[in-house]
């Protein structure tokens, strides 16, 4: 079972379809309870992939800094103010298809955004931010709303796809730490944090192919697929 999240961790956080949707729906169909734990276990091993990946761009963040605060902000008071319900809501599976619905219209949508090369401001950032902070929903893809915003507000594909990531990096980091007592990071995890860390890489190439060949908003037929499906499996 461990493997299988693993994959699913691995191939579905990069790619704009919702990792957190994924691993909620595979827990479900396989009989777990839905766990958030769990969910931000496999995200610390795609934060490795992310690491590793921009490694070149070391520079490039850390000038970056101010404006990744800023738009990590509305996901700190998201978390803050509503922990509880977030806990709740990861473990209703009902939910999914409409969250998987938001997911598609944001993808759908950048095919219609126009190219620009505008600079970050903290404005923009933190507009980037109220997106990301909306990702917290199982189902809402985290990677497909920010880079969807920073197209929106200006970015080039490049700067979106770029700053989309730097701000997953404290995203995730903040997330471990404030349930780190939670994570089960046993021997039997070892290899499927390995398995989910190498899928991961494998999965930001492809993002990354896609955008500089405009089809990233393709993604949206499969998370349309998707949440049709579930809307007719899943039993309120």
């Amino acid at each position: 079972m461990n493997y299988i999240l693993a994959l699913v961790q691995g191939i579905s956080e990069f790619l704009p379809i919702s990792s957190s949707g994924h691993l909620n729906l595979f827990q479900s169909i396989f009989g777990y309870t839905p766990s958030l734990s769990l969910d931000i276990f496999f995200h610390l091993a795609t934060l490795v992939s992310v690491l590793f990946f921009f490694k070149s761009k070391i520079k490039d963040f850390f000038s970056k800094i101010p404006y990744i605060f800023v738009g990590t902000i509305p996901t700190i008071l998201v978390v803050f103010l509503f922990k509880s319900q977030i806990d709740e809501i990861f473990q209703e599976a009902n939910l999914l298809p409409y969250f998987f619905l938001i997911t598609s219209l944001l993808l759908f949508l950048t095919k219609f955004t126009k190219q620009k090369n505008k600079k970050i401001t903290f404005k923009t950032a933190f507009l980037i931010g109220i997106f990301q902070s909306l990702a917290i929903l199982p189902g809402v893809s985290r990677s497909g709303a920010t880079i969807f915003a920073g197209l929106l507000f200006g970015l080039s594909t490049l700067d979106a796809f770029n700053f989309s990531f730097y701000l997953f990096i404290p995203a995730i980091f903040g997330a471990v730490i404030l349930d780190y007592s939670a994570i089960n990071f046993t021997p039997d995890f070892i290899f499927p944090f390995i398995i989910c860390m190498f899928i991961g890489l494998l999965a930001l190439s492809i993002l990354k192919k896609s955008l500089i060949s405009k089809n990233f908003w393709k993604f949206g037929f499969y998370t349309l697929a998707l949440s049709f499906l579930l809307f007719f499996l899943i039993k309120n």
